[in-house]
């Protein structure tokens, strides 16, 4: 046992209210997006998604008893299981031919170009890249699609065969970093729902950079829990995790920019996280080891993410605009009414006077896009201020942020013949889809309340009871901080992937509590090699 000082227990109190909130926001959005889908040929049916909730919750129980013959048996028997389970998504990426639209056209557009030994000069010069230079993520997201396809072949069926892979891997550091906090059947189950999330299933058989881009979250959170373990300083595998740790949240912020809120989650948690009982020997001055390296990996990569721009000019040698016009982008494009917070085709044309004019340098690209972003940033906010609108603009876009459809709307979009659209789709297939992949994620959402309602229930100060609250914390704080974001920058559907993390985790302890058993193994917790007592 060991007592909690009070300031932490009424952080946790405190950020589990706002978890819970933030997960009703979501849960609000996900069932009035619902009845908003635009699709000709669907009509919202409420006993049908009621019907499909109920059955996701049956199938969640029926994981979480497969996760318990699981956890009784080597780690490797998942693996296999989960090969086995691609076998539909490799049937489907050889069954329907690619033709790719918007960004996943530019990722293979950029990475194929590389890869046959073209330039980013020269991709500049036919201007290839476009307005790339204002979110270089696309680059970065080519760039490594590139290595891809020089190590095996220039095909885009590398990238969706990778996505496949990818998304087993995750799949298990998932259950890796859930076992550590609760036990190995909650982690069995948070693997199994991860990789059968409905839309998440058909997302991961395209070119999409979200998989990689969590396998790397992931990475990096599974290094943060062995941090918060060293006791030293002068421990060198401490340095090399902390290392390990900046590589993989720079390369996820390279993908998606979103991955800093992560990282301020992080700092967060290593400040403000339940401490463990002592173990023999142990000094009590160790608590601050985690803490000194968690400071040093936000510097670090907060350092890292200033200079990104220069960094980008160097290794591609083409004009890449400074952060803050990208930030300006993304918040203008957030605040724009019209669209919902979505891409805006307006606003895009106003840049590309800019782009598009062969008379002007890039530095005065870059001024002009700065002055078009500031000023329609301007424009955004006044108009909801003085509409009185930011309430009913908030929660649309949450509802568009929400609607769990991108995956077989994306799916359909880079597959289906050209000039064909949703209605060629039967309306049963339309409602089909539809009501599984919004039943599946309120079913979701259900347990991830009911993991964050148990919390609100005292805890024994063992190290079980201390461990299962701090990986509550960390996902309350990843998620509270996504929801916050996401009010201000570009939403698609496609972003609620930044949630899956801690609804996943959150939601496997919500049914650990729902179909308790007490039997359940605990992970072992094998010490660290190179550990000392010393600080």
């Amino acid at each position: 046992m060991i007592k909690q000082p009070k300031l932490i227990k009424i952080t946790y109190f405190c950020v589990t209210m706002l978890a819970i909130i933030a997960v009703g926001w979501a849960l609000a959005g996900t069932i009035t997006g619902y009845y908003k889908f635009p699709y000709d040929t669907f009509h919202a049916n409420t006993n049908q998604l009621i019907g499909t909730i109920f059955g996701s919750l049956i199938f969640l129980i029926l994981l979480w008893y497969l996760a318990k013959w699981f956890s009784t048996r080597f780690t490797g028997w998942l693996l296999l299981f989960l090969s086995i389970m691609s076998i539909p998504k490799i049937i489907m990426l050889y069954s329907f031919r690619l033709n790719l639209i918007s960004d996943m056209w530019s990722y293979n557009v950029l990475g194929g170009s590389r890869a046959n030994g073209d330039s980013w000069r020269w991709l500049y010069r036919l201007r290839a890249l476009d307005l790339d230079s204002i979110f270089p993520h696309v680059i970065h997201i080519g760039n490594f699609y590139h290595y891809l396809y020089k190590v095996v072949v220039n095909s885009p069926k590398v990238v969706q065969w990778f996505n496949i892979g990818i998304s087993i891997l995750s799949a298990i550091l998932i259950m890796n970093i859930v076992c550590y906090f609760f036990n190995r059947q909650t982690g069995m189950f948070a693997a199994l729902t991860f990789f059968f999330l409905p839309t998440w299933y058909i997302y991961t058989t395209l070119l999409g950079a979200e998989p990689v881009w969590l396998f790397a979250l992931l990475l990096s959170m599974s290094l943060i829990n062995r941090l918060v373990t060293y006791q030293s300083l002068k421990d060198r595998h401490f340095w090399m995790d902390a290392g390990w740790i900046v590589v993989a949240l720079y390369f996820a912020q390279n993908i998606r920019p979103l991955s800093m809120v992560i990282v301020i989650a992080y700092g967060l948690f290593v400040w403000f996280k339940f401490k463990e009982p002592l173990k023999r020997h142990e000094n009590a001055k160790a608590i601050w080891v985690p803490r000194i390296g968690i400071l040093a990996v936000v510097l670090v990569f907060f350092g890292l993410t200033q200079i990104e721009p220069k960094v980008d000019q160097f290794l591609y040698g083409v004009p890449i605009a400074k952060s803050s016009i990208g930030q300006e982008y993304t918040l203008a494009t957030g605040t724009t009414v019209k669209t919902g917070g979505m891409w805006s085709s307006t606003l895009v044309k106003k840049l590309e006077k800019y782009n598009h004019d062969r008379t002007l340098t890039p530095a005065e690209k870059f001024s002009g896009f700065d002055e078009v972003l500031k000023k329609q940033l301007k424009v955004n906010t006044d108009a909801l201020k003085k509409n009185g609108k930011w309430k009913s603009f908030l929660f649309r876009k949450n509802e568009i942020l929400m609607q769990p459809d991108y995956g077989p709307v994306l799916f359909w979009n880079n597959t289906r013949r050209p000039n064909y659209m949703w209605e060629d789709l039967t309306p049963f297939e339309i409602g089909f889809l539809t009501n599984m992949v919004t039943g599946f994620q309120i079913a979701v959402l259900v347990l991830v309340l009911i993991g964050l309602f148990s919390q609100l229930i005292p805890k024994a100060n063992d190290l079980s009871g201390i461990r299962e609250r701090n990986g509550v914390l960390v996902n309350e704080i990843v998620m509270i901080g996504m929801t916050l974001i996401f009010m201000a920058v570009e939403v698609q559907s496609r972003y609620q992937v930044a949630f899956y993390i801690p609804w996943m985790v959150i939601s496997s302890l919500g049914m650990s509590y729902m179909v308790p058993d007490f039997s359940l193994r605990k992970c072992e917790s094998k010490p660290m090699v190179g550990i000392t007592n010393k600080i």
